[in-house]
């Protein structure tokens, strides 16, 4: 690893623009943000970082910002403004004409109204038009295709942003075998792992074991908050994503109706709670209540089911696999989205001086790997969705790939931002037929992405 990082840091002296001189009152580049991030011009030591341990790339990080101070001569600083802070930042500093902050951390759903509304800089207006960030070819940074092209909001590359925010299907993978089912992943390399295939196997996995007539195992189990973009985006299509909506579209009546059938027709979904549905959908899979559910590496790490570390072993007797959604009537496997994006965003406001300056010094300090990307992506690096308990390691590489498939497909959609307004229990409890929910509740979804693109 020592050798490698070396590696790295020659190649970028001998790659590296020349270094400009520090000046006596440089220009301190801000990147305002809700928590605390290490490290910049204010560390005097990779020490500073209370969660620091010495590791080699945690040095190189540090390193960066000398790096970045001599190449560009300037500081930068990240100031945690809080999460209302940024906020109330980006609505009031740079309207002003008076940004706070040169970089600002954002979350979609009011970052997107921000920078529609004109607190953005445009880098199409900034890079030059070959710049790999313009063409999708950069290593290190990409950014969120918006309606128009603009290109506002920054994401930052590598696995585990890739990963991050993923909610794959997962599977009890002794539940298949004991009812003499072929593995899905198979199914998925066949083309075979359909929405019809799937009802199928629900249908057979949903018993009642000890003849009380009552269900004990479900075919399949989730919160339907969790699942409902999942399924959509299976069938090739989306909720919120342009300024139209499209709740009434007939990909997503055809999505509507196939849960009302896993629910209601067939009962071979877990009955939704009207309480705690949430939490309590999400751990089902625990008390193998049901086959399938949806979930996260978060969700699962709660009790040490998934990101075994070393320091704790698996609490499940069982093996818990990640596999593809099945491919709905209008889905393509191919080209089906399989992530929303989510988590943190960045842009560069209006009316910053340089803002390409400022883009370079931002891009530098996430390119602490200087374009190494296998250092940047080294499983060392990604502790949190990775194991180190060799009983379990195939099973949990196998995951962690998926995700990582998953977050090279993401989409834009703003569906967080209106799924709360939609009687989704009732529907799958009947109350709703597939039309009566779809022109009900279409104008919901028009007035919320009103409010969003303006």
């Amino acid at each position: 690893m020592k050798k490698l990082i070396a590696m790295a840091l020659a190649l970028a002296m001998l790659l590296g623009t020349a270094s400009v001189a520090l000046a006596d009152d440089p220009r301190n580049i801000t990147i305002g943000l809700w928590w605390d991030i290490y490290y910049d011009s204010n560390d005097t030591s990779w020490e500073d970082s209370p969660s620091a341990t010495g590791k080699d790339t945690e040095i190189m990080r540090f390193e960066n910002v000398k790096n970045i101070e001599d190449t560009y001569g300037v500081t930068y600083e990240f100031q945690n403004l809080t999460y209302a802070g940024v906020q109330d930042s980006v609505n009031n500093s740079i309207l002003a004409g008076e940004p706070d902050c040169d970089v600002y951390m954002v979350e979609l759903g009011w970052g997107v109204p921000a920078v529609m509304n004109g607190l953005a800089t445009d880098l199409r207006d900034v890079l030059d038009p070959n710049d790999p960030l313009l063409t999708h070819e950069d290593t290190v940074l990409n950014y969120v295709s918006l309606e128009g092209g603009n290109v506002y909001l920054l994401t930052v590359n590598g696995a585990e942003d890739q990963v991050a925010a993923t909610m794959p299907l997962a599977f009890n993978l002794q539940m298949i075998q004991e009812a003499n089912l072929e593995d899905p992943r198979d199914l998925v390399e066949k083309g075979e792992w359909t929405w019809d295939k799937f009802r199928e196997y629900c249908r057979v996995l949903t018993k009642d074991n000890d003849g009380d007539g009552v269900t004990d195992v479900y075919g399949y189990g989730a919160w339907i908050g969790d699942c409902l973009p999942y399924w959509y985006m299976s069938n090739g299509t989306t909720m919120a994503s342009t300024p139209k909506e499209n709740l009434s579209s007939v990909e997503m009546g055809e999505t509507l109706t196939f849960l009302q059938d896993l629910w209601l027709t067939d009962k071979s979904a877990y009955p939704l709670p009207e309480e705690n549905g949430w939490d309590i959908c999400r751990w089902l899979y625990r008390d193998k209540k049901v086959a399938f559910t949806t979930t996260a590496a978060w969700i699962m790490a709660n009790y040490d089911d998934y990101n075994w570390d070393g320091k704790a072993e698996s609490t499940l007797d069982f093996d818990m696999v990640f596999v593809d959604y099945p491919v709905g009537p209008h889905g393509n496997a191919e080209t089906n989205s399989t992530k929303i994006a989510a988590g943190s965003f960045y842009f560069i406001p209006a009316g910053i001086e340089d803002p390409k300056l400022v883009y370079d010094v931002f891009r530098a300090y996430q390119n602490w790997y200087h374009d190494d990307t296998e250092l940047r992506d080294d499983p060392e690096e990604l502790e949190w969705w990775y194991t180190t308990t060799s009983d379990k390691l195939d099973l949990q590489e196998w995951n962690f790939e998926h995700m990582k498939k998953m977050g090279e497909k993401t989409v834009v959609d703003f569906v967080n931002v209106v799924i709360n307004d939609l009687p989704l229990l009732q529907f799958l409890n009947g109350e709703y037929t597939t039309a009566q929910l779809q022109e009900e509740y279409k104008q919901i979804v028009q007035d919320a992405l009103d409010n969003i693109f303006n």
